[in-house]
């Protein structure tokens, strides 16, 4: 790094992104990624040069890690709606049920 001034922040950048997840990572790197195209102006978004396979490719080893999906549930199986509201609420959405 060329300028000393900006070792305390990039250390301490570094250490918060120890504690993300490599997802939340992933998602950092979209963001750069598209910080620095836009300062530099290149012809096509980051994002836009990943294809969607691509991206799906990248995430089969989070296919059987049912904290990673929206929905897991297996046909016939009841859904416990009452903690599908509570995770919600935990997540901090506020539920309205309509009577």
């Amino acid at each position: 790094m060329q300028n000393t001034a900006l070792a305390p922040l990039v250390e301490h950048i570094t250490q918060q992104l120890g504690t993300l997840s490599e997802a939340e990572l992933r998602t950092i790197q979209d963001f750069v990624d598209y910080l620095i195209w836009k300062h530099h102006g290149e012809a096509v978004p980051p994002l836009a040069k990943r294809s969607a396979e691509a991206r799906a490719i990248d995430r089969i080893p989070d296919l059987d890690d049912p904290t990673q999906w929206v929905t897991v549930i297996d046909e016939g199986e009841e859904v416990d709606v009452e903690h599908l509201h509570q995770r919600l609420r935990d997540r901090g959405f506020q539920i309205e049920i309509p009577d």
